[in-house]
């Protein structure tokens, strides 16, 4: 309603407007539960990231908004942190046919899940390396509306991965896969066909069904929540489940899962013109429905996403690399 009051109405963007439109977790959600959307109805999703660029150009953007941008400017991160923060910082880049990439939120807050993901590779023996001070992808930028900004982050993303010589690219962050898979071709920066993208869960689940990495066994009831970024925009949602059911025949699945998940807010940046701190209100509806099946964890495929779920209830949440890195044979 508000975005048809801008557009066709022709009113005037003011404060309240300004802070519903980045109120938005840009999730899906609408269009997963809206009959219309599968008939060609609008894309809710893309019209906001248009009114926030259009909000940017009118040099109306909120100043809890600018703030992020000026530290995933100066700092590749949304928090103020500095580089020597990161997980990144301390890095030795080497030639390798495996890149693996972070993502702010693992790089600067969640390192125990980096810390993970090297475990597994090394378990394997997998050649792999990390980007020293990787930067931040341009996806965050893009979201909150600032397109020069956001290309001139994926530029320098996408030097420094062509650079590094590999041949895929394993990603944790569910935006960070979005951007590599979709907006990067947009933007020009393209990848050539013998350089695969990756969601950590699809490597994992591919070295599973080849018998490379095998998982010991659990009679936990364990739950999954899907991803977003990585479900509803990219249609990844089988390969976390291949891994679970390789630990475990007591996989159940949350009463909204798939298409039809609960956000965990993925891209919750800011709430009523302050940083958003309400991610414990999405948790406790999913811990909600994992009690309904009584499971003892809920494994997640975010940073964000564990953060916002927490371990307020008594069952395990863990990401993904965690639960992988725990079983491993």
């Amino acid at each position: 309603m508000i975005l048809q009051s801008v557009y066709i109405a022709e009113k005037e963007y003011n404060q309240s407007t300004i802070e519903a439109i980045y109120n938005c977790f840009v999730c899906g959600s609408c269009t997963s539960w809206c009959a219309g959307a599968e008939i060609g109805g609008y894309d809710i999703p893309e019209l906001i990231k248009s009114a926030r660029k259009d909000i940017v150009k009118k040099g109306m953007a909120l100043e809890v908004v600018e703030n992020i941008k000026n530290s995933l400017l100066e700092n590749n991160n949304a928090y103020n942190l500095p580089a020597s923060a990161s997980f990144s910082y301390s890095i030795e880049e080497k030639n390798a046919d495996v890149l693996y990439l972070l993502g702010e939120e693992i790089n600067y807050k969640n390192q125990e899940i980096a810390k993970a993901v090297i475990a597994i590779f090394n378990k394997i023996k997998l050649s792999f390396t990390l980007l020293k001070d990787e930067p931040t992808s341009g996806k965050i930028l893009d979201l909150l509306g600032y397109e020069n900004e956001s290309l001139l982050k994926a530029e320098l993303l996408y030097k420094k991965i062509i650079v590094s010589g590999c041949k895929t690219i394993i990603v944790s962050n569910p935006l960070e896969f979005d951007v590599l898979k979709n907006y990067y071709p947009k933007w020009g920066f393209v990848f050539t066909d013998d350089i695969k993208i990756l969601h950590f869960s699809e490597f994992i689940a591919e070295n599973i069904q080849s018998g490379k990495i095998r998982l010991s066994q659990t009679d936990e009831i364990i739950t999954l929540t899907d991803s977003e970024f990585l479900g509803r925009f990219n249609n990844v949602f089988e390969a976390p489940r291949i891994i679970i059911q390789a630990a475990t025949k007591n996989f159940k699945d949350l009463r909204w899962s798939h298409k039809k998940m609960l956000s965990t807010g993925e891209a919750a940046f800011t709430f009523n013109d302050k940083i958003f701190t309400q991610g414990s209100n999405l948790g406790e509806k999913i811990i909600v429905l994992a009690n309904d099946i009584h499971a003892k964890r809920i494994i997640t495929l975010s940073a964000t996403a564990k953060n916002n779920i927490g371990n307020q209830s008594g069952i395990k949440v863990m990401d993904i690399a965690e639960f992988v890195a725990e079983l491993i044979l």
